[in-house]
């Protein structure tokens, strides 16, 4: 069996796992949970996070045309670039956990874009994606990782120059691939943008931590640990992201977020209700953008 499908049974078999571990949590605290989703003022709060969400993703989009603008790609223009991101966002859900990227790439394509441009804009938003989500999760629960990784014998000096190393080895591969496949004189300007990129994708994860925070604030009251809860809503993303199979992350995602708030005093049953809301905010702010910019070609009757 070819490693690429170990790989991909290995991602399901922990999807399908996480996911249970999810369901299970749900069901346990159905009462609680029922009363804590059915508070005045919860459906508000998910309607207004679902816009802030849809907003901070405006981010992630301006992150990926500016790594196509690093290496010279000049046939799509910055609006529509952020409307193929927009249109393509929902694909995230289905199986594979890629297929948005997919698509970006092909609709891209069919607007003028350069394969190449954006074959190294697709690679490079992976790995700058994880790069500054797990820089998040680790700056916010630096204190709690530190002490898992003293319980288990690992140094923290040792962890910590691990993980400089590898960030300022994911900011150099910009200029290198760039130099290597497109023109030298992009490779300053590659790693430039590349650190923009970065900035862009850590923003995002912070607001959309900061949204986690206020669900936790709703749904459980205020916590004087809402670094955690940043760190945390970071460190969910991103095993969800890694993990093959799991669409969208799902399951995956909801499990980190129940394991975590959790660790760190909040009740089981609240920290279900934040991982179930912030699942529901999260897909209808990706339906919201897509839904937009669907609207807006029918109303401009623009040929799909």
């Amino acid at each position: 069996m070819p490693n690429s499908r170990i790989i991909r049974a290995g991602g399901a078999v922990i999807a399908v796992a996480a996911m249970f571990f999810v369901i299970r949590s749900v069901y346990g605290y159905a009462d609680q949970l029922a009363e804590m989703l059915q508070r005045p003022r919860f459906i508000v709060v998910v309607v207004a996070c679902a816009l802030l969400y849809a907003l901070a993703l405006q981010l992630v989009g301006l992150a990926w045309f500016t790594l196509l603008v690093s290496v010279g790609e000049k046939a799509i223009s910055p609006i529509r670039a952020m409307r193929v991101f927009a249109r393509t966002q929902v694909y995230k859900y289905l199986p594979t956990n890629v297929i948005h990227l997919v698509g970006r790439f092909v609709l891209a394509a069919r607007y003028g874009a350069a394969k190449d441009a954006l074959s190294y804009a697709q690679v490079m938003e992976i790995v700058l994606m994880v790069l500054a989500s797990g820089s998040v999760a680790l700056l916010f629960s630096f204190s709690f990782l530190l002490k898992i990784g003293e319980d288990y014998g690992i140094s923290r000096y040792l962890a910590s120059a691990v993980y400089i190393g590898a960030g300022l080895a994911a900011l150099m591969l910009a200029p290198l691939v760039a130099g290597r496949y497109f023109k030298q004189s992009q490779k300053h300007l590659a790693f430039s943008m590349a650190a923009i990129s970065v900035a862009c994708y850590g923003l995002f994860f912070l607001a959309n931590g900061l949204i986690v925070v206020l669900l936790v604030h709703v749904l459980y009251g205020p916590t004087i640990e809402w670094q955690m809860v940043i760190g945390v809503s970071a460190a969910g993303w991103l095993l969800g992201f890694v993990v093959p199979g799991a669409p969208g992350g799902l399951g995956v995602r909801e499990a980190v977020f129940i394991a975590g708030l959790s660790s760190i005093g909040i009740p089981a049953a609240a920290a279900t209700a934040v991982a179930v809301a912030h699942r529901v905010i999260t897909l209808l702010g990706d339906v919201l953008l897509s839904a937009g910019e669907f609207g807006y070609r029918k109303w401009t009757a623009e040929p799909d």
